[in-house]
């Protein structure tokens, strides 16, 4: 008799016996992640493109100094070692520790939120309102539409205590938050950088609009 091929296919062993490892296959939340992620870095790009271009121009009034966000960028940073913190214990199966990290996570996201709150706030109450001047209304479109996609991530966040899953179904949900958080962490970085540093006088050279051009 021919033997019955099995399925699925067996692995072929090779020569010290141990199955060969199959490459594993990613999940479609974390495909959707990444398109997600993708989306999101692609309609900052843009902003920041377009935030260049209107910064080479005449009428543009740099914003003072903010010296409160080195505050928030401090606080979203501790947001995000302390949710990856908590996503390894979950794989390990600190699920206490996790829980308590996963706590302090999202405490710590809703003070980058409040800081933000704060520093318009300031702006508004010196003058420097949304439509004080181009500068203005760039800078709360920037760090409000962050922000509004850090909610996002606070979403996701209390979702995790709202719904009852294996311990597997949390490790891998806290995994694609962890992953999200860090995504819009370097993206402030990015963000943050071109508040501080870029001047009228560099976006004119980028832009090709500088004197002598």
């Amino acid at each position: 008799m021919r033997p019955v091929p099995s399925w699925p296919p067996i692995p072929p062993l090779p020569s010290g016996g141990a199955p060969v490892a199959q490459p594993r296959r990613l999940s479609a939340s974390q495909i959707a992640l990444w398109w997600l992620m993708g989306v999101i870095g692609m309609l900052f790009g843009l902003m920041l493109v377009a935030y260049v271009m209107r910064m080479s121009l005449g009428d543009w009034r740099p914003l003072p100094p903010v010296d409160a966000l080195w505050v928030t960028t401090g606080v979203l940073a501790a947001a995000c070692i302390v949710m990856q913190s908590s996503a390894s214990q979950a794989r390990r199966g600190e699920l206490r520790r996790s829980r308590r990290d996963w706590g302090l996570a999202g405490a710590l996201a809703l003070a980058f939120v409040a800081g933000q709150l704060w520093v318009w706030h300031d702006l508004a109450s010196r003058s420097y309102g949304v439509s004080g001047n181009p500068a203005n209304s760039f800078f709360f479109l920037l760090t409000g539409l962050h922000a509004l996609h850090l909610c996002g991530g606070v979403v996701a966040w209390a979702l995790l205590a709202s719904h009852r899953m294996t311990h597997v179904a949390r490790a891998q949900r806290l995994s694609l938050t962890a992953q999200y958080w860090h995504f819009l962490f370097v993206l402030w970085v990015v963000l943050f950088a071109a508040i501080v540093n870029l001047t009228p006088e560099i976006a004119q050279r980028l832009c090709g609009t500088g004197v002598g051009s």
